[in-house]
C-alpha cells in the first residue's frame, strides 16, 4: 500500500466515524452534547486535512501541505477541547496557541526553507503537546476508578505520542534527504497516515465508550435519585396521611361526646346541667379545630386575616399549664416559671398564642427526663420573650427538620404538625420560634412576639381563653362483688360520657388520665375490663397495653380484657390493634349497648382471698418494679426447691434476702412473712402454705406509688422569680 492510499483510506474512515457520531448526537445528554459536537467536528476538520496531504502534487505541495496540517492541527485542538468539555472544564483559547504556532512554522519551512525532516520534528512537537494536554485532562478528572473508555482513549493518547517521538527521531537520523512522504514508500510513510487515523477512528470508539459510561453513570443517579424521591414521596403521603387520620381522630372525639349526650339526656340522669356543660365544651373544642385547621392553611397561603390585640401572655401560660398539669404530674416533673423585666402586654391574637404554647410545653412534657425541669422563662423587652427548656436534646436526624411540615421521629401517633403549626403561628402574628439543642445544655424553644404599644390600663378584662372541662370523675368503691372497668383516656368529656352510660345500669368506672395512671391503677387492682385510648401523651395505649400485660404475666394475675377504645374505625387499623395484643376493638362514640355486650363477656370477678395492707412503694423504685418482682418470684422458686430438698440453711438464707428486699420496696406484709419463714421451724406442708399465701399477696396486694407526704399539692410545683 502507497502512503497516498493510506491517506485516502483514513479519510474514508475518519469520514465515516463523524457520520455515526454525528447520527448519535441526539441521543446524547445535554451535558455531554458540547463535547461529542467539538469531536465530531473536529474529526471531520482532520479528515478534511489528511484528504488534502493525499492530493498533494509537487505542484501544489506549497499550499496543501501546510494547509492540510493546519487542518489535522485543528482537529486535535477540537479533540483536546472535546476531553475538558467532557469534564465541564470552562473553555480557553490558548488552546489553540499550538496549532497557530505550527502553521506558522510548517509555513516556513515549505515556503522558505523547504526541509521534510523539520517539518516532522514540528508536526511532532505539536500533536505531542495537545496530545499530553488531553491525556493529563482524562487522567486527573476520573471519577470512577473502573472507567474503561477513559482509560482507553488516554491510552491510545499515549500511544500515538510514543510513536510521533519515535518516528520524528528517525526521520532526523535517516530520513534527511526526503522531500516528501508521499512519493517515498518507506514502511514509515505508510505508517505515517495510518497514525493520523488513529483519533479520528480508533479515538471515535473510544470517546463513545466514554459517552456510554457517562449515560450509565447518570442513568444510575438519576435512578437512585428518584428512588430517593419516591421514597420521599411515600413518607411523605404516609406522614399526610397519619396527619389526616390523627386529625380525623381529634375532631371525632369531641364530636362522639356530643352525639352520645342526647341519649343521656333522655335517660333523665339528673345530671342534665353536667351534660349540657359537657356539649357545650365539646362543641366548642370541634369549632375551635376546624377553625384553626381552616386558619393554618390561610396562614400558609398568606391569606389569613390578622387581628391582633393586646394579650397577657402569662395570663394563656398559667391556662396552659392548669391544662396540662396532669400530664407533669404523670412524670414528677418541676415547673418553673421566671420572669425579667417590666411586666408588659404582646399584641398578639390571643387563640393563636394558647395553641402555640400549648403545644410547645406539651412537647416539653413528653421529652423532658422523668423528675427533671422543665423551666421556662418570659423577657419583656423590644418583644416578650418566652423561653421553654427540657433537659433532652433533640435527635440529631431531626434538627435540620424540626419545624418541617410532617417532621417526626419515633412518636407514636406523632403527626409532625406540632413545631410546624406553631412556628406558623409565630410567624404570622409577626414573631418567631427558634430552637437550640445540644447534648449538654438540652432544648430551648424560643417564642418571640410582639409588644403591645399601648398602655395596659386600657385593656379593660383579660382575653378569654376557651378552655377544656375540668370535672373529674369520682372513683367509687366497688364491692367484692362488682366488676372493676378502668378508662384509660386523656379526654375527659369521652370518660365523662362513658361513666353516665355505666352509671344507669349501676356500673362505676375508675379513669386514668394516659398510659402510665393506667399502669399505675392497675397496679393498685386488677381491673375486669379495661378501655384504652391509643393516642395519649406521657405513655400511649400500645405501650401501656405492654406494660400492663407484662406486670399481670409476673405477678400471676388473670389477664384483663383490653379494649382498643379508638376513634380510629379504619378495618387496617383495627386489625393492626389485635395484632399488637388488644382483645377486641370498639369505635367513639360507643353506645351502651356496646359497652354491656362488652361486659357480659367477662367472667364473674372473684373476690381476693383476703385484704392486703396496700404497699405504698418510693417513687425512685417504680421503674424497676417489674425487675424486682420477676428476680423475688425466681427466689421463691428456689425457697420451694430448697424446701423439698430439706435444705434448711438454703431455705433460711433465701428467706432472709427476700425479708429484706421486700421491706426496701414497701412490701412489708411480705417481708413479715419471709422472716417467719426463716425463723420458724415448721412442717413442710405449712411452710408450703405459707408459700401459696405469699404468691397471693404479691398478686393481690395494691402498689401505690408514694409520691409526696400527706398535705402536699397534687399539682407540679410551679415557682415564680
Amino acid at each position: 500500500m502507497d502512503p497516498r492510499t493510506a491517506f485516502i483510506l483514513t479519510t474514508a474512515f475518519a469520514l465515516l466515524n463523524g457520520g455515526v457520531l454525528g447520527l448519535m448526537h441526539r441521543g446524547l445528554s445535554r451535558q455531554i452534547r458540547p463535547s461529542a459536537v467539538d469531536w465530531r467536528i473536529g474529526t471531520l476538520i482532520a479528515a478534511g486535512g489528511v484528504l488534502l496531504l493525499a492530493v498533494q502534487t509537487p505542484d501544489s505541495a506549497w499550499l496543501l501541505l501546510p494547509v492540510g496540517n493546519t487542518f489535522v492541527f485543528m482537529g486535535f485542538a477540537l479533540y483536546w477541547r472535546s476531553v475538558r468539555r467532557f469534564d465541564h472544564l470552562p473553555d480557553t483559547a490558548w488552546i489553540f496557541l499550538p496549532t497557530l504556532v505550527g502553521a506558522v512554522a510548517l509555513t516556513w519551512f515549505t515556503l522558505v526553507t523547504p526541509l521534510l525532516w523539520v517539518r516532522v520534528c514540528i508536526t511532532t512537537v505539536v500533536w505531542n503537546t495537545m496530545i499530553a494536554g488531553s491525556s493529563y485532562s482524562l487522567l486527573k478528572h476520573r471519577q470512577f476508578k473502573h472507567e474503561i473508555g477513559r482509560v482507553c482513549l488516554a491510552g491510545i493518547f499515549l500511544i500515538l505520542m510514543c510513536f510521533m517521538t519515535g518516528r520524528a527521531i528517525y526521520f532526523a537520523l535517516y530520513l534527511r534527504d526526503v522531500q516528501t512522504i508521499v512519493s517515498n514508500e518507506h514502511f514509515i510513510n505508510i505508517l505515517t497516515p495510518m497514525s493520523t487515523a488513529v483519533l479520528p477512528v480508533i479515538g471515535t470508539t473510544a470517546f463513545l465508550m466514554m459517552c456510554s459510561e457517562r449515560l450509565r453513570g447518570e442513568l444510575a443517579a438519576r435512578a437512585i435519585e428518584l428512588d430517593q424521591k419516591n421514597a420521599d414521596l411515600k413518607q411523605a403521603i404516609l406522614a399526610r396521611e397519619d396527619a389526616e387520620r390523627i386529625a380525623r381522630h381529634d375532631l371525632k372525639t369531641p364530636l362522639a361526646s356530643i352525639a352520645a349526650a342526647p341519649a343521656l339526656l333522655r335517660g333523665n340522669t339528673g345530671n342534665q346541667e353536667e351534660l349540657l356543660q359537657m356539649i357545650e365544651g365539646s362543641a366548642r373544642r370541634a369549632l375551635n379545630m376546624v377553625n384553626l385547621s381552616l386558619d393554618l392553611y390561610r396562614m400558609e397561603k398568606g391569606q389569613y386575616p390578622l387581628h391582633p390585640e393586646p394579650t397577657d401572655l402569662k395570663a394563656v401560660l398559667n391556662t396552659v399549664l392548669d391544662d396540662l398539669h396532669v400530664h407533669a404530674l404523670a412524670k414528677h416533673l418541676q415547673i418553673k416559671v421566671s420572669e425579667h423585666g417590666a411586666v408588659r402586654l404582646a399584641f398578639a391574637e390571643a387563640a393563636l398564642c394558647y395553641s402555640c404554647i400549648a403545644n410547645l410545653i406539651k412537647n416539653a412534657i413528653e421529652a423532658a427526663s422523668e423528675r427533671s425541669t422543665v423551666a421556662i422563662d418570659i423577657e419583656y423587652a423590644q418583644l416578650i420573650t418566652l423561653k421553654i427548656h427540657n433537659d433532652t436534646a433533640v435527635p440529631e436526624e431531626l434538627r435540620h427538620c424540626f419545624f418541617d411540615k410532617y417532621a417526626t421521629l419515633g412518636k407514636e401517633g406523632g403527626s409532625g404538625l406540632g413545631t410546624y403549626s406553631s412556628r406558623l403561628l409565630a410567624q404570622v402574628q409577626k414573631g418567631d420560634l427558634t430552637m437550640h439543642t445540644s447534648e449538654q445544655e438540652g432544648t430551648t424553644l424560643c417564642l418571640s412576639l410582639p409588644v403591645y404599644a399601648g398602655s395596659a390600663d386600657s385593656v379593660n378584662s383579660p382575653l378569654p381563653i376557651a378552655t377544656p372541662l375540668q370535672t373529674s370523675i369520682e372513683t367509687s368503691e366497688l364491692s367484692k362483688d362488682k366488676l372493676h372497668i378502668l378508662m384509660v383516656d386523656d379526654d375527659l368529656y369521652n370518660t365523662k360520657v362513658v361513666a353516665h352510660q355505666l352509671q344507669r345500669f349501676g356500673i362505676s368506672l375508675s379513669t386514668a388520665l394516659n398510659g402510665k395512671y393506667g399502669w399505675q391503677a392497675c397496679l393498685e387492682r386488677r381491673p375486669d375490663l379495661i378501655l384504652m385510648d391509643i393516642e395519649m401523651p406521657i405513655m400511649n395505649g400500645i405501650d401501656a397495653l405492654q406494660a400492663i400485660r407484662s406486670m399481670q404475666k409476673i405477678r400471676n394475675q388473670t389477664p384483663s380484657l383490653i379494649v382498643a377504645f379508638s376513634s380510629d374505625d379504619g378495618i387496617h387499623s383495627h386489625e393492626r390493634f389485635l395484632k399488637m395484643g388488644f382483645d377486641y376493638c370498639l369505635s367513639k362514640p360507643a353506645s351502651a349497648s356496646d359497652l354491656l355486650a362488652l361486659i357480659e363477656k367477662l367472667p364473674p370477678p372473684s373476690p381476693p382471698s383476703q385484704q392486703w395492707d396496700e404497699v405504698r412503694m418510693p417513687v425512685e423504685l417504680l421503674p424497676d418494679l417489674e425487675a424486682f418482682l420477676t428476680s423475688r418470684i425466681t427466689l421463691i422458686n428456689d425457697l420451694e426447691k430448697a424446701m423439698e430438698m430439706h435444705d434448711h440453711a438454703n431455705q433460711r438464707r433465701i428467706s432472709h434476702k427476700l425479708s429484706g428486699s421486700f421491706a426496701m420496696y414497701g412490701f412489708n406484709w411480705a417481708a413479715q412473712h419471709c422472716k417467719l419463714i426463716e425463723t420458724q421451724d415448721l412442717a413442710h406442708d405449712r411452710k408450703q402454705n405459707q408459700i401459696d399465701e405469699l404468691m397471693r399477696h404479691l398478686s393481690e396486694v395494691a402498689i401505690i406509688e408514694d409520691t409526696k407526704p400527706e398535705g402536699a399539692p397534687s399539682r407540679p410545683a410551679i415557682s415564680g422569680a
